[in-house]
């Protein structure tokens, strides 16, 4: 049986735990958002940490965030910061949920249920008193 080269390079990652890195995997790719533009995605974090909120049932350490991504962008742009260096909508919202801003709809109030008033004649109403007692002599 004939070992070719990708497979005694696999070989090799399994013997000595070190992987073999090729040109197209090192030099591949695009940069994070985040990596090119370090002072816009600075400013994004602060914003982001004003609007955060802790998960309300304390199960997790996750933040959850009242800040869209439209919105973002609408306060980064009255920052000062150029339209070049911003990034879409929905790149922006998986910046923000990349570095654990989840957007979460804001819980409404339930309303409560309606109770009756209780009416003056109503037996329920009053306090119920002992029945009066007869007198000795009648």
């Amino acid at each position: 049986m004939r070992v070719g080269a990708r497979d005694r390079a696999g070989l090799d990652e399994v013997r000595t735990g070190v992987v073999c890195l090729g040109a197209q995997s090192v030099v591949a790719g695009d940069k994070l958002w985040e990596e090119k533009h370090p002072e816009v995605a600075e400013a994004l974090w602060v914003l982001a940490r004003a609007h955060a909120q802790q998960d309300p049932s304390l199960r997790t350490s996750r933040s959850f965030t009242r800040l869209a991504a439209a919105e973002a962008l609408a306060q980064l742009r009255a920052q000062g910061f150029a339209d070049a260096l911003l990034p879409s909508p929905s790149t922006m919202a998986a910046v923000l949920n990349r570095n654990g801003y989840r957007l979460r709809p804001v819980l409404k109030a339930k309303p409560q249920e309606k109770f009756r008033k209780p009416m003056p004649s109503s037996r329920t109403s009053t306090p119920r008193s002992a029945p009066p007692t007869p007198a000795c002599g009648d």
